[in-house]
């Protein structure tokens, strides 16, 4: 469902104290998750909520901003944009929404860049570190930081559980997530601000040099190993080869390093892995099962989540060959 650019343009303009340099709005991305745009003029990016039915409600503008600025404000933490204006009155353009800071860069998920392949495993080495650096950094972040509310393990498996079953997933993926509930991974300690999709792909580049992570949804307070199963989901995955650009390359950080460096800055130990990396891989499936049935259900016009059928055994057939691992 495309939104009336004109009409939001006109609508910005007269809210911002600044509106009047304003000359147009173009969308970036739109479909999945928040939908982003330029704001020509300002130079900024304008965030809201999908058009459409999405995939991660409640699309918490407020939230995410709040959650965004103090990351962004905390000594030491990862690179993100800027936060500028956020407005919760929907009647303005339509949905609640905020301005953050344009950054300059690219993000990468299926395929490695071609300047990526060829710099050197020295090059790739230093990406890696800084993506895990700026992950590590966020769980080193206080907790008192942070907005109000958290979630526990055992609430997040009940969580994607719920959209599993909202997304009327096959029996494999309720069985997981069943097994999960009835013997939840070990914690690391107290709890951490977490991002909830820390992938490669969340990651914007200059070269090979991290300007921002992005992405920060599923962000809040919880179990800092969800964010580092997430991570290594995207280890071994075989032929579906989802979401691991240049984990094939030369230098690429194997699990052992990460967990070295992730053990030795935040002073805890990893426990219960390949249990937080299945929980990773059966979110990841759910999301995808929702999407599906969005499509199917008339509820979603995306026309990529119409394939997402077919992808979503696949995924939870390597959700089980984790979980049987030791």
């Amino acid at each position: 469902m495309a939104r009336n650019l004109d009409r939001m343009t006109l609508g910005l303009r007269a809210w911002l104290k600044d509106g009047s340099k304003i000359t147009g709005i173009v969308a970036l991305s739109t479909g999945h998750s928040n939908e982003t745009y330029l704001v020509e003029g300002l130079d900024r990016i304008l965030r809201m909520p999908p058009s459409e039915e999405g995939l991660l409600p409640p699309y918490d503008m407020a939230r995410q901003h709040a959650i965004l600025d103090a990351v962004g404000k905390a000594p030491g933490g990862p690179p993100v944009p800027k936060m500028y204006e956020l407005c919760t009155d929907p009647s303005v353009i339509g949905d609640p929404f905020f301005l953050m800071e344009k950054l300059q860069g690219e993000a990468f998920d299926h395929a490695a860049p071609e300047w990526m392949q060829k710099a050197g495993a020295h090059v790739v080495t230093g990406m890696c570190s800084q993506w895990v650096g700026a992950i590590i950094a966020l769980h080193r972040i206080p907790v008192s930081r942070m907005p109000s509310g958290s979630r526990t393990v055992e609430q997040e498996i009940a969580h994607w559980r719920a959209v599993a079953e909202q997304a009327e997933a096959e029996t494999p993926l309720i069985d997981l997530l069943e097994a999960l509930r009835k013997r939840p991974p070990a914690t690391s300690g107290p709890m951490t601000p977490v991002h909830g999709d820390p992938k490669q792909g969340n990651c914007l580049w200059k070269g090979p040099e991290l300007q921002a992570l992005l992405d920060w949804e599923m962000a809040g307070v919880g179990e800092p190993l969800t964010d580092l199963g997430y991570m290594f989901q995207f280890y071994d995955q075989g032929d579906v080869s989802f979401a691991n650009a240049g984990f094939e390359l030369p230098g690429w950080w194997p699990r052992e390093r990460v967990i070295d460096q992730w053990e030795r800055v935040t002073g805890r130990k990893t426990v219960d892995l390949r249990l937080y990396e299945t929980l990773a891989m059966c979110k990841v499936a759910a999301i995808i099962a929702l999407g599906f049935h969005l499509s199917r259900t008339g509820r979603a016009t995306d026309p990529r989540f119409a394939s997402w059928g077919a992808v979503v055994p696949l995924y939870v057939g390597l959700a089980q060959k984790r979980a049987a691992m030791k």
